[in-house]
């Protein structure tokens, strides 16, 4: 992982998440005299939740170069390739996606025990 990049896997879970969680409220609560809306409706929420936690590997692939890179970093540190004020601006941006990645795996791990408790819901 180069030093200016962000976890762009992550913040694209959370764009998922937030969508399949819109479409999940407007299955839930908003009803019509359709019968079809409510199909398509029942079908978009379930095909999003498995997208979204078919995402999650990307999450954590995401995780693992994070640690090797941070690895990477830290090596460079202790050869004496990096100085400490080089070493403490990448640490801090990786703390940042750190933060992005553990909460995205996080949200991912409540939203798969929903689907696990609620499996009668999700019917594709």
């Amino acid at each position: 992982m180069r030093n200016n990049t962000k976890p762009i896997l992550s913040l694209i879970g959370f764009g998922l998440f937030i969508v399949t969680l819109v479409i999940h409220l407007c299955f839930r609560f908003v009803r019509t005299s359709d019968v079809g809306v409510d199909m398509l409706l029942s079908l978009a929420d379930a095909l999003l939740l498995v997208i979204t936690l078919l995402w999650s590997v990307m999450g954590i692939i995401e995780l693992r170069i994070l640690l090797k890179s941070h690895g990477g970093i830290k090596d460079k540190l202790d050869n004496g390739r990096i100085n400490k004020d080089e070493y403490k601006n990448i640490s801090r941006r990786h703390k940042f996606c750190f933060t992005i990645n553990i909460s995205y795996l996080v949200i991912i791990l409540f939203q798969l025990g929903y689907v696990i408790f609620n499996w009668y819901e999700v019917n594709v």
